[in-house]
């Protein structure tokens, strides 16, 4: 199974419409709550890909070698800034088809059940059901051919 993290230079525009972002802040990649977070979703990445999640690991120094799944320096301080992140704690934060913040848990392991409830109970989520769409994000069709900027973990 593949599970779709994110390293490349996209912004929340790059999503908006296409994909929900779950955003994990963390101040480095041996984090405990991080590493125990990841843990979490990993054993529900079907149902987050039927619901076009993304996940976008960020820290405040950015890319760190042989990880493969953090954002670079420059996107990173983006991310920090837009949010309001203190940079030495975990903070995971949900984000809507909108773009738009919808959840956010401090220093804290969040139950994957909580994101995937919070997602089906959104406006977007039931009109996707009710409609029957495609449950893959739009993101990796988008990259194919362009270097993506999609990781698998």
């Amino acid at each position: 199974m593949m599970f779709p993290l994110v390293s490349s230079g996209q912004f929340l525009n790059d999503y908006q419409w296409k994909s929900r972002l779950v955003l994990l802040f963390t101040p480095e990649p041996t984090d405990p709550l991080y590493e125990r977070q990841m843990a979490l979703l990993y054993r529900q990445q079907e149902a987050f890909e039927e619901r076009n999640v993304v996940f976008i690991s960020i820290t405040p120094e950015g890319k760190h070698e042989n990880s493969g799944v953090f954002l670079d320096e420059a996107m990173s301080r983006k991310y920090y800034d837009h949010f309001g992140v203190y940079q030495y704690q975990f903070e995971m934060i949900l984000v809507g088809l909108d773009s738009h913040e919808k959840f956010r848990a401090k220093n804290t392991i969040t139950p994957p059940s909580i994101l995937l409830n919070l997602i089906d109970e959104m406006p977007m989520r039931r009109l996707e059901i009710r409609r029957g769409l495609s449950n893959k994000s739009q993101i990796a069709n988008d990259d194919k051919g362009k270097g993506g900027g999609r990781r698998q973990y």
